[in-house]
């Protein structure tokens, strides 16, 4: 794992994250620049792999479960039609998915103007979706 990666730093409690869910294998925290409040991102806490496919069996189907959980909780929530998943991994080399709350096919266009939310909104978000989820 590249401990310069800014993914090892929260996994490190390094660097300030929003976090919404953990368990001993998994992270999920909100994005600092979301494409719409409460998209949120979730991580391996012990992978030094980038691709999601370079993952184990076991791996992949362990953090896609994780990843359900905080779905759900995401949708209890936050008013939207989907959540929507996204793995693309260009910008950091750890694998890592998206959620995006969504309501049409547009809310997941990653080459939108990122919204920024204060530290204050932030952690009352992060609070509200951490109590809605069952890990």
């Amino acid at each position: 794992m590249n401990k310069n990666n800014i993914f090892h730093k929260i996994i490190n409690d390094e660097i300030l994250a929003y976090k919404v869910a953990e368990n001993s294998d998994h992270l999920a925290f909100l994005d600092i620049y979301p494409i719409k409040i409460g998209h949120t991102l979730v991580i391996p806490k012990k992978s030094n792999r980038d691709k999601i496919f370079s993952l184990s069996e076991k791996e992949f189907i362990s953090i896609m479960s994780f990843t359900r959980k905080v779905a759900i909780g995401i949708e209890k929530i936050i008013p939207c039609n989907r959540v929507g998943i996204f793995v693309m991994g260009f910008e950091i080399p750890h694998v890592h998915i998206h959620l995006i709350p969504m309501d049409q096919e547009n809310d997941g266009n990653f080459s939108k103007k990122r919204m920024v939310l204060s530290t204050k909104n932030f952690q009352i978000l992060s609070k509200k979706i951490k109590k809605s989820i069952k890990i």
